[in-house]
């Protein structure tokens, strides 16, 4: 016969693995926890920016004066890189110009408002090729340096968001090397690739919050 003494070993025993299999399901319901919390804050970061819903081109302020010193024509007008973030234009005007002392560009000729910051910056032969298209010429030219024009248009949009735009318009310094079909002068107008603008916007995306 049975008695109840005899039982208790086995009900101590499956009341262990009970808990024991209570105890890691635990653990694994904390860790997942752990594991998604990371992502939830990357998406109220992401929040903070978005695609522009617009983005009309921004005219040049010295259009005229490159049209006067290159014998080139110049390239067709690009889409500017755009991107709106929350914020307001005067904070993301001055985190930009903060950013890029950070860098320390070699830049001239600096002008900046609430709503609109336009500078150059000098670049050297690598830099230039880095930034601006040099291969689309109709002649081979050896370039020696080269600048851009850059301009960063702020506006400001409805629920806290504000429109950054920024285009860049490229000038290289060089000599034809075409012995027989050299063209005269040195400035070349050149296309962007893009490179530098996106270089300026992304801080935004990255490091920007907004004081507000």
């Amino acid at each position: 016969m049975t008695t109840n003494c005899d039982k208790e070993p086995g009900i101590t025993r499956a009341g262990f693995f009970f808990l024991a299999l209570v105890f890691m399901v635990s653990i694994c319901v904390r860790a997942a926890q752990t594991q998604t919390a990371p992502s939830a804050s990357a998406s109220a970061a992401s929040s903070n920016s978005r695609p522009c819903s617009a983005n009309p081109v921004l005219a040049p302020s010295n259009k005229g004066k490159h049209a006067q010193k290159s014998k080139h024509p110049l390239p067709s007008e690009p889409a500017p890189a755009c991107l709106e973030v929350k914020g307001e234009g005067i904070e993301v005007q001055e985190f930009l110009q903060s950013a890029a002392r950070e860098q320390q560009w070699r830049v001239a000729e600096n002008h900046a408002s609430e709503d609109t910051w336009a500078f150059v910056r000098y670049f050297n032969p690598d830099e230039l090729s880095k930034y601006a298209d040099t291969n689309v010429l109709n002649e081979a030219v050896k370039f020696t340096s080269g600048k851009a024009a850059v301009l960063v248009r702020t506006s400001d949009l409805e629920n806290g968001f504000v429109r950054v735009q920024v285009t860049a318009h490229f000038q290289g310094n060089g000599k034809s090397t075409d012995k027989v079909w050299a063209q005269p002068g040195n400035v070349w107008p050149l296309n962007s690739k893009g490179a530098l603008e996106q270089e300026i916007l992304k801080p935004l995306q990255s490091e920007y919050k907004s004081i507000n």
